[in-house]
């Protein structure tokens, strides 16, 4: 009675938490936002202004994430098979490698910072390397071509993908909480109205879990939608 006392108390108060944590879904951009955040790009002055499209493309069509795209060189890019592919592993000695590599032997007495350091840079999970269409948009398309026709990697920090975002929605004049990750989850949701199944978006947004990519649908409304009319269609 007890154990089923304490399960019942820990599902309530994991509920309860659910309801007042504000996730990234709540903070998606609508079409027209992310059009206008693509339009203050072009009043950023150069060469911020190619950065920082590159970055709100990169982010909220193909779900980025920021470490990505900071780590993004143009060695990534198959213009045959018109794919982005991130990579296990690409060697990096940037302040966010080191910064993230000591904090790892902080927490592991028997690994060195150089040995963390071999490891850097790698996406946040295995998942999460993974080959990305880019043919998606001629908009797209040629923002990428532009972006590495002046640039073989992201020529700024991490911390430069959060400024150049804030720059853009300062100069777009959008209300509320703009960042990378908002973004990536503007692509998800973009995605899955568009009818992109479970698995293809997992697959896209590189994430472990299938039931993170079925909560992006089932708030699109698109699966229940295409249901119904094919139900009142026939």
């Amino acid at each position: 009675m007890t154990n089923d006392y304490q399960q019942s108390s820990e599902w309530a108060q994991q509920h309860r938490e659910s309801l007042t944590t504000r996730h990234t879904h709540e903070d998606v951009l609508t079409d027209r936002e992310f059009e206008l955040l693509l339009e203050a790009c072009s009043s950023l002055p150069e060469p911020q202004d190619l950065q920082t499209r590159f970055v709100c493309l990169a982010a909220g069509r193909l779900g980025l994430r920021a470490g990505e795209i900071a780590h993004f060189h143009a060695e990534w890019l198959d213009w045959d098979r018109m794919l982005l592919r991130i990579p296990q592993h690409e060697p990096c000695d940037c302040g966010y490698c080191r910064r993230q590599a000591t904090q790892e032997t902080t927490h592991n007495e028997e690994l060195t910072h150089e040995e963390a350091m071999e490891a850097r840079w790698h996406p946040k999970t295995v998942a999460s390397a993974r080959s990305i269409p880019i043919d998606l948009s001629l908009r797209l398309e040629l923002c990428l071509e532009r972006f590495t026709d002046q640039y073989e990697a992201f020529p700024r920090s991490r911390s430069a993908v959060n400024r150049r975002v804030t720059a853009a929605a300062e100069a777009a004049d959008i209300d509320g909480r703009v960042y990378p990750h908002c973004l990536r989850a503007t692509a998800a949701s973009y995605h899955a109205y568009q009818g992109v199944a479970p698995v293809p978006l997992q697959a896209l947004m590189g994430w472990n879990d299938l039931a993170t990519a079925q909560k992006y649908i089932r708030i699109s409304g698109r699966a229940t939608a295409d249901a119904l009319r094919q139900v009142h269609h026939r």
